[in-house]
């Protein structure tokens, strides 16, 4: 007898092999996104972490520094940005990209939070910041609110998916040190993630939390993976 498999065989095979894939190449992809996304987290809050370290280095201590108040959403909110960044961010960053005011060559013209709500400031549609892009593409929007600077950051530019907690997080600069708020607990002047020094129960349920539901889903994300080690946890709302 000649030794071979019939073709009923080979496409039993096949087909189980098909199954093989579609099944593990989702999650392959999953988790390398997941990777990707925290790597270019963490690199993004170096980044900032160590231009506002060089910043105090040449400009003295925080608590010193010209923050301008712009409490609304309009052309202050970029011009105050503007102006900030260049005297604190720029010279201690790799900015390939300055964004025109109220232009759409920055950003997704739509953004959402985790529960496909939308639009968040982090869009063209939306978006009077001041907008910059460093050289590893990352987006950072600048807005100077007195006492803090926040920042939100997009890790991939127009890409998508577009979605708080995905590609899209939210820092601050904090100005004064012992602040305790709904955006978080600062014990000093400095780089943070929006709820960072609050627990993790409290930043998977309150506010601003990192869930599929709530008010303004997605924004404690950042605080939230930072919290676990630089890492998203199986229970993360991917």
């Amino acid at each position: 007898m000649k030794n071979g498999f019939t073709l009923a065989e080979v496409l039993i095979t096949l087909g189980i092999i098909g199954v093989i894939f579609a099944v593990t190449i989702p999650s392959l992809l999953a988790r390398h996104q997941k990777q990707v996304t925290v790597n270019r987290l963490k690199q993004t809050y170096t980044i900032l972490y160590q231009a506002v370290e060089m910043a105090i280095n040449d400009n003295g201590p925080i608590e010193t520094w010209d923050i301008k108040n712009a409490d609304y959403f309009n052309s202050d909110a970029y011009n105050y940005g503007k102006e900030f960044a260049q005297k604190y961010l720029f010279p201690y960053m790799k900015v390939i990209k300055n964004c025109k005011y109220n232009s759409r060559e920055c950003l997704a013209e739509k953004a959402y939070y985790l529960d496909k709500s939308g639009n968040t400031y982090i869009s063209a549609y939306n978006n009077v910041t001041y907008n910059f892009v460093l050289s590893n593409g990352v987006v950072l929007c600048v807005w100077p609110r007195g006492n803090v600077v926040e920042i939100f950051v997009d890790i991939n530019g127009k890409a998508k998916p577009n979605t708080a907690g995905k590609d899209i997080f939210y820092m601050l600069i904090v100005k004064n040190a012992g602040i305790s708020t709904i955006f978080g607990k600062f014990p000093s002047a400095g780089v943070y993630f929006y709820g960072q020094g609050h627990d993790r129960e409290y930043l998977k349920t309150q506010y601003y939390n990192c869930a599929k539901t709530g008010f303004l889903s997605g924004m404690y994300c950042g605080a939230l993976i930072m919290l676990d080690g630089w890492k998203i946890s199986k229970d993360y709302p991917w």
